[in-house]
């Protein structure tokens, strides 16, 4: 063997054992956090430096940016103890992990002040537009992007995936009980899981004027829909049969306040969550069916738009419509018109609001579940839940796993925080100052109950706010005074088979 293959060979042994070494060191500092124990020679030197805290992993300052519509640029400035001690345990990540966390949203302050170059570009109604835009360019608006539910189908519909598959991540354990398990089954598509969300908000209930019910019904009135729900009775037929009490008639036989008011297309999806039914079914393959003309459906679609054809509820006049008042009922609620009010459990921050010492909503409310349908057992809430997911472009697909490290962190309690389980109470207590409401009924929706996600969200063309099958074309005109739900349904049906047949073809097969 020549001289220069010896010392060649040498080289290559030694620089494997130099490797063996390095992995070897990897390793034990993988397995075993770093502490501020001395090594041993620093302990025979009682002079020597200990050991700094060195971090298990080291994101060398990436910066991770959770892109949404609604964040101001003071974000980070505390506004209480709890948003104190939570930003100094962020802050104190940052540092040890070497990287930079940034929440990105209109890039407006508090006080209303525009800070353009925060702005991630983007609203409510044109985020699925713009993140398509984004990701198609390869630049995302964040690292992790958020999105209303109803635009998913529409994030769905590319050739190529636009979000990378999270199911794989070990800084993810969907098994935690943080993740919101209902999103993370509707962003499962074949062996990937697409998108996430943590916690459980309480969503959409029956919100009911007790000053008015005590007015109309007597004195206690008031406490019935509590009453009804605590025995499990509260119920379609004990709904409606409220409902029909409380609607009213002036002495000219025109009607002086309905028993119900809601948005339509609320109404009529409750309907059927509430009595156990779907729109889709998805198989154990991931394979979608469509159950519109279903007679499950349609009986759903009926006792609905029953509340129209006995007087307790009424359409959009043409004066709301010339005008472009797509929430009347909000308006008929607010004016004491309409005596409940199906909606989603944030609209408390509006009746609670007071300007120049007025409340907008002068009258004491109650909040109840919405009620059971005679086909289920208990209460059924339903889950409408923003949508979180990382963009699958270049930088987000290598630094992918360090992006769900720092979001584990961000999502996880701080070594600080009791864990008292009646802690999310307190956000709430602030807008409900009925405690019947907190205690009974959004005790019952965050702790009682899995809220049900419809399957049919994720497939494009269906839910789209703009143009969607079954939001446009179906529930938006399902009260229509010159056809039965069965007829909208049947008229709809085909379009929706075709949405689901491309769907399962493209992305389940």
């Amino acid at each position: 063997m020549s001289t220069i293959k010896k010392m060649l060979l040498v080289a290559v042994v030694c620089m494997a054992l130099l490797g063996l070494a390095a992995c070897t060191k990897n390793e034990t500092k993988n397995d075993t956090p770093a502490t501020n124990t001395p090594t041993t020679a620093a302990a025979a030197d009682p002079t020597a430096t200990p050991t700094p805290d060195v971090p298990d992993r080291d994101l060398k300052g990436l910066e991770v940016v959770i892109s949404n519509w609604w964040e101001k640029a003071d974000y980070n400035v505390p506004q209480n103890e709890a948003d104190e001690s939570f930003w100094n345990w962020q802050n104190s990540q940052m540092k040890k992990y070497n990287y930079k966390l940034t929440l990105k949203g209109e890039g407006k302050k508090r006080d209303g002040t525009e800070v353009p170059e925060l702005a991630s570009g983007y609203g409510w109604n044109d985020e699925a537009q713009n993140n398509l835009l984004a990701i198609t360019e390869d630049k995302p608006l964040g690292s992790i992007v958020t999105f209303d539910y109803r635009f998913i189908g529409a994030l769905m519909d590319s050739e190529e995936m636009l979000f990378c598959d999270i199911s794989k991540l070990s800084e993810f354990n969907f098994q935690d009980k943080k993740w919101n398990q209902g999103v993370i089954k509707l962003m499962t598509v074949g062996d990937g899981i697409y998108g996430w969300n943590v916690g459980n908000e309480p969503r959409t209930g029956i919100f009911f004027n007790k000053d008015k019910m005590n007015q109309i019904l007597g004195e206690g009135a008031g406490e019935k829909p509590y009453d009804l729900q605590a025995k499990g009775e509260w119920n379609w037929d004990n709904f409606k049969a409220l409902a029909q009490s409380l609607t009213t008639k002036n002495a000219d036989g025109t009607t002086a306040t309905y028993g119900f008011a809601s948005q339509q297309s609320v109404f009529f999806e409750m309907a059927w969550v509430s009595n156990g039914h779907g729109i889709t079914t998805k198989d154990a393959s991931g394979r979608f069916t469509s159950n519109l003309t279903s007679s499950d459906i349609q009986g759903d679609m009926e006792w609905a738009y029953s509340f129209y054809d006995d007087g307790i509820m009424r359409r959009q006049n043409e004066e709301e419509a010339a005008a472009g008042q797509w929430n009347y009922f909000e308006f008929m609620f607010q004016r004491q018109e309409a005596i409940m009010l199906a909606y989603d459990e944030y609209k408390a921050s509006e009746f609670v609001e007071v300007k120049d010492g007025v409340r907008a909503y002068d009258f004491d409310y109650g909040f109840v579940c919405f009620p059971k349908g005679p086909k289920v057992d208990n209460y059924v809430c339903v889950a409408r839940e923003n949508i979180l997911a990382i963009p699958a472009c270049t930088d987000n697909k290598k630094n992918l796993a360090d992006i769900a490290f720092v979001y584990n962190i961000y999502t996880d309690k701080t070594p600080d925080q009791v864990d008292d389980p009646n802690s999310w109470k307190l956000q709430y207590e602030k807008l409900f100052r009925d405690k019947r409401a907190v205690d009974e009924t959004l005790d019952y929706m965050i702790n009682k109950t899995t809220p049900v996600v419809e399957a049919s969200y994720i497939v494009p063309g269906l839910w789209d706010n703009s143009n969607g099958v079954i939001q446009v074309s179906m529930l938006y005109s399902i009260d229509s005074p010159d056809k039965r739900p069965a007829q909208t349904l049947e008229e709809v049906s085909s379009r929706v088979q075709e949405c689901i047949n491309d769907f399962n073809a493209k992305r389940v097969k």
